[in-house]
């Protein structure tokens, strides 16, 4: 079927088309609902590299909070110029890493309909947002891994069983 569909799109793309292996994926609140929509490659061998990278640079990422006194709904004093300036250098720093992360316009994906500070539990939205990802890159990967180690396993197991011997099968 999916083949088809490239199939379908070469006709009418004079370009190259290449499975990259990236997917369309829903960003959902607890309830179900779609908060926002992305693409990204969750198999991208550089996302887990470049995921550690992010979670080890968090505290830097969100160090112009330090002395920001953030309201509930994610916002600093507007009265307040020096912390509403602190505040949007966090929001910068973090969409310019979760872009990075994720190779795209990831940030208004998450961040979209709900300030990245918000509190949420007792921890920043946005904090909840790159757990999900995490999680998510995770299970993909697994899987991923899953498919190739059948398919290794398929190709190999004469010669591990001693089958292929001197040329028997």
């Amino acid at each position: 079927m999916a083949e088809e569909a490239i199939k379908k799109e070469n006709q009418s793309f004079t370009g190259i088309v290449v499975d990259d292996g990236s997917v369309k994926e829903s960003i959902r609140n607890k309830h179900g609902d779609v908060i926002g929509v992305f693409y990204f490659r969750p198999t991208d061998v550089g996302i887990i590299e470049r995921y550690n990278e992010i979670a080890a640079k968090f505290d830097e990422i969100t160090a112009p909070l330090e002395n920001v006194n953030i309201n509930p709904d994610g916002t600093a004093d507007e009265k307040n110029e020096a912390e509403v300036a602190a505040l949007k250098e966090a929001e910068k720093r973090l969409y310019e890493a979760c872009d990075y992360l994720l190779g795209g316009n990831a940030s208004e994906a998450f961040f979209g309909k709900m300030h990245p500070f918000s509190p949420v539990n007792g921890r920043f939205y946005c904090e909840n947002a790159l757990d999900a990802v995490g999680k998510y890159i995770s299970r993909q990967f697994d899987r991923e891994v899953q498919k190739v180690n059948s398919r290794v396993n398929r190709y190999t197991h004469g010669y591990r069983t001693g089958k292929h011997k001197d040329g028997k099968k």
